[in-house]
C-alpha cells in the first residue's frame, strides 16, 4: 500500500512538472499548426481568412504547376550547395580547432559566435555593400584596371549561396568541433597500432565518432536555409525566389490557404531531408542504438 502510494506520488509530481510546458506546446504550437493545416484545405475568400468549402486544389496546384516545381528544385539545389560548402569548410575548420587546448579553443569558438550577434539584415546589407555595382569588389577591380564595367554579382544564385554560407558556417563549425573534441585519443592510437594510415583512421574512426556533430550541424544549416527569407530577398532579388519567398508573397497577397499549403510543403521538405540526413549519418549508432 505504501509502495503504491509512493508510485502515485511520483507520477503526480512528474505530471506536475510536465503539464505546464506541455500545455504551452499544445496551445502555442500544435493548435496554430492544426489551424494552418485546416486552412490549407480551403479555398480563398475575399472577406474571410479562407472559404467555407473543403478542397485539395491548393496542393493540386502546387503539384501540377511547373512554376512550383522549378521553385522546389531551386530550393533543394540551394540547400544542397550551402550544405556541401558548410560541411567541407566547417569540418576542416573544426578539425583544426578540436585538438587545441580548451582555453584557446574556447576563445576561437567565441570569435566564431561573435558574428551571430549581428542581425542577418545587417550582414545581408554588408554583402550588398561588397558585391553591389558600386560595391567594394567592383570598385577595387575597376581601379585596378581588371574590369571596364561593374560585374553583376547580386540577384543571383551565387550571391544567395555565398551569403547564406557565411552566415550559417559557424553553426556547422561549432557542432562538429564539439563532437571532435569529445573523441578519446586512444581510439586513434588503437587504429594506428593496427597499422591504419591517417586516411583509414579518419574514415573508420574519426568520421563515425563525429557523426552526431555532423548531423546536428547539417540539420541546423539546412533548416535555417529553408527559412532564411531576409537574406534570400536582399541578395537574390525578385528573380531568385525560393519556397519561403512564395509563402511570404502569398501572405502579402492575402492568399492564406495557398500560403498555408506552401508552408506545409516546406515543412514536409524539411522533415524528409532531415530524416534522410539522420538515416545516412546514423548518429544514434555512437550510443549503440543504430
Amino acid at each position: 500500500m505504501v509502495e503504491r502510494h509512493f508510485r502515485l506520488t511520483r507520477k503526480l509530481a512528474a505530471w506536475t512538472l510536465v503539464a505546464p510546458p506541455l500545455a504551452v506546446f499544445l496551445i502555442f504550437f500544435i493548435c496554430p499548426l492544426a489551424t494552418l493545416l485546416w486552412a490549407s484545405f480551403h479555398g480563398a475568400s475575399q472577406t474571410e481568412l479562407y472559404g467555407d468549402s473543403l478542397t485539395v486544389a491548393n496542393y493540386v496546384e502546387i503539384a501540377s504547376d511547373p512554376f512550383y516545381y522549378t521553385i522546389l528544385t531551386r530550393t533543394l539545389s540551394t540547400g544542397a550547395v550551402i550544405l556541401a560548402l558548410c560541411l567541407v569548410l566547417g569540418y576542416a575548420t573544426a578539425y583544426v580547432l578540436a585538438p587545441m587546448p580548451p582555453r584557446k579553443r574556447l576563445i576561437m569558438l567565441l570569435l566564431l559566435v561573435a558574428p551571430l550577434m549581428v542581425s542577418n539584415v545587417v550582414r545581408a546589407y554588408g554583402w550588398i555593400a561588397i558585391l553591389g555595382r558600386q560595391g567594394l569588389v567592383n570598385v577595387v577591380l575597376r581601379d585596378a584596371g581588371v574590369i571596364d564595367r561593374p560585374l553583376l554579382m547580386l540577384n543571383s544564385f551565387e550571391a544567395v549561396s555565398f551569403g547564406l554560407m557565411t552566415i550559417l558556417l559557424p553553426y556547422m563549425i561549432i557542432s562538429v568541433a564539439n563532437a571532435l573534441s569529445t573523441i578519446d585519443a586512444q581510439y586513434k592510437e588503437a587504429a594506428q597500432s593496427l597499422r591504419a594510415n591517417p586516411v583509414r583512421t579518419f574514415i573508420h574512426v574519426t568520421w563515425p565518432l563525429s557523426s552526431p556533430g555532423v548531423a546536428s550541424g547539417m540539420l541546423l544549416v539546412f533548416l535555417l536555409t529553408l527559412s532564411a527569407y531576409v537574406t534570400i530577398t536582399l541578395l537574390g532579388g525578385p528573380r531568385m525566389k525560393l519556397l519561403v519567398s512564395l509563402v511570404f508573397d502569398a501572405v502579402g497577397a492575402f492568399q492564406w490557404p495557398l500560403a498555408a499549403a506552401l508552408s506545409f510543403v516546406l515543412l514536409g521538405l524539411a522533415l524528409v531531408v532531415s530524416a534522410l540526413i539522420i538515416a545516412v549519418l546514423r548518429p544514434q549508432r555512437i550510443q549503440g542504438r543504430g
